[in-house]
């Protein structure tokens, strides 16, 4: 099955929550696809045939009613399933605020302080990716520290996304934490942990995928308890900071959870 995200603007809003949706059904093979600036009748109906021959299912974001009707009614017409998400709240709200919406798509992305924001948080994740720009480590909204392959890197580009400067510095086995980290404010702070059994699965696939030999110790449950061991005793010698479990956890809800226990 491919499910569709349509949207006349980035598509974003329509993506996520397609992936929402779909995390909610335990079944296998559904494929998401965005379908974004869609802003013309002719790239409606384009689409919509599109789904329509591969069998899908489409999810929409429109703020134009007439295009919002258009795909509506080429939907119905060739038996394509279709979930409007914004058009039932633009009514709803045009009826509370008693004025008609604005058509124009991507009001939300215009160039805001919020976009400028975000844009500059993306750009200071990158840098300050797996241990990099130390030097300027203190200009962070959040610091995660965590041994490898604890999510740190997609974690600090969401968070980044969300608007929070966001660094990530590993926890190598037996060596100390970087002056810069260890002088930093400990309310910026948060440890990342998994389970000893996920995190052999997890470095076992990587391990395979560089074609290297499972038996090395990144990939050994003992060595992997000990790391583990050892970045609890990191994470007290900070000043006890908040640690996170992500073992089977969205990248979407562990990003909730660090706002959340750091009070953002």
């Amino acid at each position: 099955m491919i499910l569709y995200a349509v949207s006349d603007a980035t598509g974003e809003l329509a993506l996520n929550l397609a992936t929402a949706a779909v995390r909610q059904f335990k079944k296998e093979g559904i494929a998401l696809l965005q379908r974004s600036r869609i802003r013309t009748l002719e790239k409606i109906s384009r689409v919509v045939r599109e789904v329509r021959d591969t069998h899908g299912f489409i999810i929409f974001t429109l703020v134009s009613a007439e295009l919002r009707e258009h795909l509506i009614r080429t939907a119905n017409e060739l038996q394509v399933p279709v979930v409007d998400v914004m058009g039932p709240a633009l009514e709803a709200l045009a009826r509370y605020l008693q004025v008609s919406p604005s058509d124009q798509p991507g009001l939300r992305h215009e160039f805001t302080g919020d976009y400028y924001r975000r844009n500059d948080a993306i750009e200071f994740a990158v840098k300050h990716d797996d241990g990099a720009g130390l030097d300027t480590i203190d200009q962070a909204d959040i610091i995660l520290l965590g041994i490898s392959r604890t999510s740190k890197t997609p974690l600090s580009i969401y968070l980044a996304y969300r608007g929070f400067k966001t660094a990530n510095v590993p926890i190598i086995y037996n060596m100390s934490l970087p002056s810069e980290v260890r002088s930093s404010n400990p309310k910026k702070i948060v440890g990342l942990n998994i389970s000893p059994e996920k995190l052999v699965q997890l470095r076992g696939a990587r391990l395979a995928r560089l074609g290297l030999s499972r038996k090395e110790d990144y990939a050994n449950i003992d060595h992997i308890r000990q790391e583990i061991s050892y970045a609890n005793k990191l994470f007290l010698q900070l000043g006890s900071v908040p640690v996170i479990d992500v073992t089977s956890k969205a990248i979407e809800e562990v990003a909730t959870e660090v706002q959340t226990v750091l009070g953002k």
